[in-house]
């Protein structure tokens, strides 16, 4: 069975129109377990921490710090075996 890649998107953070990606906690190769911080965002009143939505390898990072995403936007993806 060959990897599989899931994507991390910007989650509904309730009523949130768009997030600004502040930093990558995990870079592009780094192994990552299920829940463990990913990237860090911030809305117009306060920062967020979204986790790895599963365990496995970052993966491409399409969102670099400074972007400005809505919900649902890729950031990046996490490589699975």
């Amino acid at each position: 069975m060959g990897a599989t890649s899931i994507q991390v998107r910007v989650p509904d953070l309730g009523d949130v129109g768009d997030v600004v990606v502040v930093e990558w906690l995990k870079s592009a190769g780094d192994v990552v377990a299920d829940g463990d911080d990913l990237v860090e965002v911030e809305t117009e009143k306060t920062a967020f921490v979204i986790p790895a939505p599963v365990s496995g390898r970052v993966g491409t990072i399409t969102a670099e710090a400074g972007d400005r995403l809505r919900v649902g936007e890729l950031l990046g993806n996490i490589e699975t075996e």
